[in-house]
């Protein structure tokens, strides 16, 4: 995968007499070359080894498990050379991370939403939940409401110090489209028996 969106920036250039009719020329430091690599989520979390294309140059770099969207890499000595010493800068690598399909980042927290259905949402229930490295059963308390959050301890992104940060679970209620015709007859059972009043408190707004 190629590098892209790459500058190259001078970092306290030198300044001699040449510049003013002097006879003497400094010479300037190296430039350092900046430069973006996008990533799968899997390439992130697991860490890879990627080839960029640096002008004439191809370089190997290792990408460590963990790197975040926005998290930069220093490579010493691998940046574009000066022209006057030909001595290298450094090169810096700025991450990105390309949108997955479930997972995605808040903050430092990775989240995902996750569907569950109204009688699990009243009477609780174990389900099972997709994480970065397979699916675990995560429990759903009962009365749970939607947009709720529950946490996978220790089920979210490689940290770079090692060991793994939490995953947030957000429960989404998802209401049956096509009911068969003993689910209608306990949804209309249900209709007809609940003392429950979820808008009880708006007959008293007024302006």
């Amino acid at each position: 995968m190629l590098g892209r969106g790459r500058k190259t920036s001078n970092r306290n250039p030198g300044v001699g007499f040449d510049d003013f009719g002097g006879g003497y020329r400094s010479q300037a430091p190296a430039p350092d070359t900046e430069a973006a690599i996008a990533l799968t989520f899997s390439e992130a979390f697991h860490g890879v080894q990627q080839r960029l294309q640096l002008d004439d140059d191809t370089i190997n770099v290792r990408i460590p498990a963990g790197a975040k969207p926005g998290s930069r890499i220093r490579l010493k000595g691998k940046g574009r050379p000066s022209p006057f010493s030909q001595q290298r800068g450094d090169l810096y690598l700025t991450i990105e991370v390309l949108p997955h399909a479930f997972f995605r980042f808040e903050g430092d927290n990775l989240v995902c939403d996750v569907p569950i259905r109204p009688d699990e949402a009243v009477l609780g229930a174990e389900i099972k939940v997709p994480t970065p490295d397979g699916n675990v059963t995560m429990k759903v308390p009962k009365g749970v409401k939607s947009g709720q959050s529950l946490k996978l301890r220790g089920k979210g992104w490689t940290l770079p110090k090692g060991g793994r940060g939490d995953l947030f679970a957000k429960l989404q209620i998802v209401t049956p489209q096509d009911l068969n015709e003993i689910e209608q007859e306990c949804y209309e059972k249900i209709q007809a028996n609940t003392t429950f009043n979820p808008r009880a408190q708006l007959e008293e707004i007024k302006l």
